[in-house]
This record gives structure tokens, C-alpha cells and sequence, in this order.
């Protein structure tokens, strides 16, 4: 079975007002399946909102929704986003071929822009 690492990200903007929002982190190539071993996650925003992250893969044609859990906050010297919100993790997820990773970015209190980043990086295996 041939494999090769992988690895890919994405940025997710909510403007002033929006609660949530998701964005394609990858399609899977058809003929591949992509074993997820790790990801990483840098939000910039607000010292009074609490976000939420979640990756949507699907595996054997069922999506599963994998919430992800932060190491820390941190205030930084930037006005537009003075808090940092941060984590990496290790994940085994499996994701079929021509499916779509997608993270989801949700808060409840919608002052203010926020800002996040995520790192996913794994194998892809041929199927």
C-alpha cells in the first residue's frame, strides 16, 4: 500500500456578527484515503468570547463530527484580535476518497472579528 505524507490548512475569518462559519480543509483525492495523525490550531479574537472547533470527516460514508479541544488562551499585544486561543493535538481519523474535511468555527458572543488558522497533516494512502 503506497503512502505519502500530507499536509494542508486553512483560514477561517468570522466578521463582526457571524456566529459560525466552515471551511473545506481538503478534498480527498479519488483512489486516496487520508489517515489524519495530527492538527494544530491558532485562534485570534476576544478575551469574552468562547469558540468552538470541530472537523466533519467522513469514514465509510458516515460524516462524524470530532470536536477539538484548546491547550491554552493567551492575551497578545494586537488590538484587532487581543486574545490568542490555541491547541494542537494528536487524531487518528480516517477519511474516505472524494470526501471533504471541514472544520467548523462557532461562538456565542459575535462582537468583533475573529481569526483562525488550522494545520492538519497525516498520510495519504492508496486505496
Amino acid at each position: 500500500m503506497a503512502q505519502r505524507p500530507f499536509q494542508t490548512g486553512a483560514v477561517v475569518n468570522l466578521s463582526d456578527g457571524e456566529s459560525t462559519k466552515e471551511a473545506v480543509l481538503v478534498t480527498v483525492p479519488r483512489k486516496k484515503r487520508f489517515h489524519t495523525q495530527f492538527l494544530g490550531i491558532n485562534g485570534f479574537g476576544h478575551p469574552n468570547q468562547t469558540l468552538f472547533y470541530a472537523v466533519h470527516v467522513t469514514t465509510r460514508s458516515q460524516v462524524g463530527i470530532y470536536p477539538i479541544a484548546l491547550t491554552g488562551i493567551a492575551e497578545i499585544d494586537e488590538p484587532e484580535f487581543p486574545t490568542r486561543f490555541f491547541g494542537s493535538q494528536v487524531i487518528i481519523l480516517y477519511a474516505d476518497p472524494g470526501s471533504e474535511l471541514i472544520l467548523s468555527v462557532a461562538r456565542k458572543e459575535t462582537t468583533g472579528n475573529v481569526r483562525v488558522l488550522i494545520d492538519i497533516c497525516g498520510l495519504l494512502v492508496d486505496v
